[in-house]
């Protein structure tokens, strides 16, 4: 009997561990994000070929989450700035399919697309900001909650700026998220969500498929209470362009004069001078 109430015992133990893990998620923190100290470092143009992106924070996006699992995934790429998120999308698709003009004014979930969620704070709570840009350009941003829900034109103001582009394998979003209503600095802490959306077909009402970043428990778009994090780190060093020589008149470089060289010539002028003596005692 004892023998039973002890095995009974430590399986009640073992539950309520297993529920104060579950219930209390302990967020990791992805990395330290770099800042880019100034947005002329950055064009914003759907190509990755700004210099500081070779320095951005990078995370894989293949975590299947709901509808018909297939070979999409996706990359991202993260820099901030003063007021701006800056975000890459590489995203491979191997169908991408047009939204409808239906889709992206009323069900813009339902688009081949990519979403930001930002739990600004990192708080855990019902406080995320969703920003989305589909593969047509569309944006959308909404609040938890549908407090603000704004598709299309006029929710360009959440966007400092953005860009779409094709290449064989899919689509690229680069993308500036306008950060100013939140007064963010060095040394804050963002709890995160990055999600890609695949539709396979037109008119569909639901999406096919959506990927998010890997997470340590599965967290889906809106379960902040398990975003992992990123923190707004320092700025980054940018090389300076080394200076141009300035030409001179005839297109030749005028010859330093360095200390040996400035010698050299005095004892010419001097070789002269002693020359000059001698012809007139001559």
């Amino acid at each position: 009997m004892k023998k039973l109430f002890s095995v009974i015992l430590a399986g009640v133990i073992l539950s309520s561990l297993a529920a104060s893990v579950s219930a209390s998620y302990d967020a990791a923190k992805v990395a330290d994000v770099p800042k880019v100290p100034s947005a002329d470092l950055i064009v914003i143009d759907g190509e990755m070929n700004d210099q500081v992106w070779a320095d951005a924070v990078k995370v894989e996006i293949n975590q299947f989450n709901v509808g018909e699992e297939n070979d999409t995934r996706g990359t991202a790429y993260m820099l901030w700035g003063d007021d701006t998120w800056y975000l890459f999308y590489d995203v491979k698709d191997a169908e991408i399919v047009p939204p409808t003009e239906d889709a992206q004014n009323n069900t813009p979930w339902t688009t081949d697309s990519v979403e930001m969620f930002f739990d600004f704070g990192n708080e855990h709570a019902d406080l995320v900001q969703q920003f989305r840009v589909d593969c047509d350009g569309w944006l959308s941003y909404y609040t938890e909650g549908g407090a603000t829900s704004i598709y299309g034109p006029e929710a360009s103001k959440y966007f400092g700026d953005y860009k779409v582009t094709m290449d064989a394998e899919g689509y690229n979003v680069e993308v500036a998220v306008n950060l100013s209503e939140w007064g963010l600095k060095e040394g804050d802490a963002i709890g995160m969500q990055l999600q890609i959306n695949d539709m396979t077909a037109a008119n569909e009402t639901s999406t096919t498929a959506v990927w998010n970043m890997a997470q340590s428990l599965g967290a889906g778009s809106w379960d902040a209470d398990l975003y992992d994090y990123v923190v707004l780190g320092g700025a980054l060093e940018v090389p300076e362009e080394p200076a141009e020589e300035t030409p001179v008149e005839g297109g030749a470089a005028e010859t330093p004069v360095t200390a040996d060289a400035g010698i050299v010539a005095a004892a010419a002028v001097m070789a002269v001078a002693a020359g000059v003596v001698l012809s007139k005692k001559h």
